[in-house]
């Protein structure tokens, strides 16, 4: 009998202490927010968005070029119980640029430039492909029944990016430049701004920063609107 209100003692006190430890953190992989208040650790912010290349010298096409991200692959978010959210993560981005038909990027010597294809050429396509970590900061605010606002700052360090450039010559043979480690910007800063409903949201993206560094290459800024689920 003593053996037996030993073992019990011994159930009662480990329960009783991992209850209060989950009194203060709370562990949340589930992508989506939870209204646990205080700090919670969170994965989530899938992203998807068309991106616009805000640009005088490329003609890069909305509809045709894209963006996905995935905000916070590992965070931390704090809930204040009064309707505010704050997380902060680290994330994967990839931003994918792509040319009106008529033109194409060009790596010389000198940079990246845009030009038109050869004479009596069938343009195929021209990208320009850019690889980040990014390093959210995004803050939310309750403003209606599972309705929210969210606002924040993403540092981006793109750390790979790539040309393809692709056509059918005159002759008939299709033609394929690829340059890889061209001259991005190492670090570069977004703006993100959006209204969620329960678990979907739609933002607005956008960066002052060039996508190309300067003297390298066409000045570029970046514009994308999308869909971002589990912020």
């Amino acid at each position: 009998m003593k053996r037996v209100l030993i073992a019990l003692c011994l159930l009662f006190s480990f329960f009783g202490a991992r209850a209060q430890e989950q009194e203060y953190i709370q562990v949340d992989w589930y992508p989506l927010l939870t209204d646990s208040v205080g700090f919670n650790i969170t994965s989530g912010g899938i992203a998807f968005g068309f991106v616009d290349g805000i640009s005088s010298e490329a003609d890069v096409k909305m509809g045709r070029s894209f963006q996905i991200s995935w905000l916070n692959v590992i965070g931390a978010k704090f809930n204040t119980g009064h309707g505010q959210r704050i997380s902060v993560g680290v994330g994967l981005d990839w931003k994918n640029y792509k040319l009106a038909s008529s033109q194409r990027f060009v790596v010389g010597d000198g940079g990246v430039s845009v030009q038109p294809y050869p004479a009596g050429a069938k343009p195929c396509k021209s990208r320009l492909k850019v690889f980040a970590l990014e390093l959210p900061v995004i803050i939310r605010q309750r403003i209606g029944s599972r309705v929210d606002l969210f606002a924040g700052e993403i540092t981006n360090f793109n750390v790979h990016s790539s040309i393809v450039s692709k056509w059918e010559s005159a002759e008939g043979t299709v033609e394929e430049a690829t340059t890889k480690g061209i001259h991005t910007a190492p670090v570069t800063f977004d703006l993100i701004a959006g209204v969620a409903y329960r678990k979907v949201g739609a933002y607005l993206r956008y960066s002052p920063c060039r996508v190309i560094k300067e003297g390298y290459g066409p000045k570029i800024n970046t514009l994308s609107v999308g869909l971002v689920l589990g912020l």
